[in-house]
């Protein structure tokens, strides 16, 4: 059942900020780069939530501080999930916890399944959740064996 786990991808230094509009996020490497460019240095318990649109579009990332125990992502997830009902264009959801001096727990394949399960029921795909440590970011999904889902957006382009 459970594959083995990839390697953590390690935290790369944020880049120097520039001009122009940003990209549209169409992969996890995308998420990843919004994700350690938002994060609290030195990391601290956090979970960061962004929306986008069908074409990856997004604007605004939220931090919510002090969600260090591990259920915190699907109270997060559902407050999100129910926000984006009131914003028409939001189609999709990107998730990091930050969990320092941790990583992976037991139970994060389940939390994983209902936070799907939660944004599924409010009308939002849960395209990403990333959990982050010092050595980086991980993803449950990945513990499943479960595909990326980025072809959502693919899925969506007019």
């Amino acid at each position: 059942m459970p594959n083995t786990p990839t390697p953590a991808t390690p935290l790369p230094s944020p880049p120097h900020p520039g001009g122009g509009h940003p990209a549209p996020v169409r992969c996890g490497t995308d998420a990843q780069r919004i994700v350690f460019l938002a994060l609290s240095r030195p990391l601290e318990h956090e979970t960061l939530v962004f929306l986008l649109d069908r074409h990856g579009r997004g604007g605004v990332i939220t931090i919510v501080s002090g969600t260090a125990t591990a259920d915190s992502v699907l109270t997060v997830v559902e407050c999100f999930s129910l926000a984006a009902q009131r914003v028409p264009e939001a189609a999709a959801m990107v998730v990091a916890s930050v969990r320092p001096g941790s990583c992976i727990l037991p139970g994060d394949i389940d939390r994983w399944l209902e936070a799907s399960a939660i944004a599924t029921l409010h009308g939002v795909q849960l395209l990403e959740w990333f959990v982050v440590n010092e050595s980086g970011a991980r993803c449950p999904r990945d513990l499943l064996g479960e595909p990326e889902r980025w072809s959502f957006l693919a899925a969506h382009e007019a």
